[in-house]
């Protein structure tokens, strides 16, 4: 659904002695197909580096299992496989995410569409090999019938599926809440300063290097661009972005977005970029950035405005980048010298 764009993390990568200094431990792996990364001081918690990275990778583990549509055991797998008109019992995790791409789904006209997975397939973002050539009209409306946020129910931690053959794909919101998840173990651990970040994705508590609030940067939206867009305070909030600049498919002359719109079935054209958002909730920002993708710049300001959310726009116009901001973001940028 959507491919987290090069958000780079900004003053976190210092000289070890400054590190040193101040005990901020790094923690990386791979999950989720990307990497992860945790910073965090331990001054005040009882755990050890060693044992924060086994708790995070468990709990990263447990959100694969659950929402990742590459493996065939995983929950969400087992889930579409399913087409049963009755109550499938789900766990938290997946309840959870579900919940979240429902009222973000809600307030904003449906952009965000987590059931979009027999389109993404079409499309070749999916699992399957991409194989366009042999793909005509008729097998895109099929796949578009068995999508719709209306084609499940919630109800006391079981899912009905209403359409049959419905597939949900959560990796509109996936990263954002196994960033979620890995805050909630470190919490639990009693650190009480640090930063998670996922593919992009980031959630922050407390402070950082030197002891002041964690920066991040939104690099330029161009392919292998290192340039900083803007720089942004946190506060303790989460951040997601997202953009249509670096996974596409080239046909003719033509550039197709992963980003599917689920009204039409196509790939979004459109020149919006990049969407960041900020939110308590790292899945909450990660499922308002992908539907703001989908939705045109001033439907997206007002949504955000009227919802209080704090959220920068970038778009290409034919002579440079535009800047759009929410009202509630302005606390949070920092100002490039």
């Amino acid at each position: 659904m959507k491919l987290l764009m090069m958000t780079w993390l900004l003053f976190l990568l210092l000289m070890s002695q400054a590190w040193a200094h101040i005990n901020i431990e790094q923690i990386t792996g791979n999950t989720m197909g990307t990497s992860y990364t945790v910073q965090l001081r331990l001054q005040d918690s009882l755990v050890t580096k060693q044992q924060v990275k086994a708790l995070v990778e468990q709990e990263l583990e447990r959100v694969n299992s659950t929402l990742s549509v590459y493996r065939e055991d995983s929950e969400i797998s087992v889930f579409n496989l399913n087409d049963a008109d009755s109550p499938i019992p789900v766990s938290e995790r997946l309840w959870d995410v579900l919940q979240i791409s429902k009222s973000v789904s809600a307030q904003t006209y449906g952009a965000l569409d987590v059931t979009l997975g027999p389109v993404i397939e079409f499309w070749g973002f999916g699992v399957k090999p991409r194989d366009l050539q042999h793909k005509d009209r008729g097998q895109l409306e099929l796949a578009r019938s068995k999508t719709g946020m209306d084609g499940f129910t919630l109800d006391s931690g079981s899912v009905t599926k209403v359409i049959r053959g419905l597939n949900i794909n959560p990796s509109a919101v996936a990263k954002g809440y196994g960033v979620d998840r890995v805050a909630k173990v470190l919490d639990g651990a009693g650190v009480l300063n640090y930063l998670v970040e996922i593919g992009g994705e980031v959630r922050t508590r407390g402070v950082g290097v030197r002891g002041r609030e964690w920066r991040v940067a939104v690099t330029r939206p161009q392919r292998f661009s290192l340039e900083i867009q803007q720089l942004i305070t946190l506060k303790g909030m989460s951040m997601a972005t997202s953009g249509s600049y670096v996974n596409f498919i080239q046909s003719d002359d033509r550039q197709l977005s992963h980003i599917i719109d689920p009204v039409t079935g196509m790939p979004v054209e459109s020149n919006l970029v990049s969407a960041t958002v900020l939110h308590r909730q790292c899945a909450v920002a990660d499922g308002y950035a992908t539907a703001m993708m989908i939705l045109n710049v001033e439907q997206s300001i007002q949504i955000a405005n009227e919802l209080g959310l704090a959220v920068m726009l970038i778009e290409q116009t034919d002579m440079r980048l535009k800047t759009h901001f929410s009202d509630a973001i302005y606390p949070f940028l920092v100002k490039l010298d």
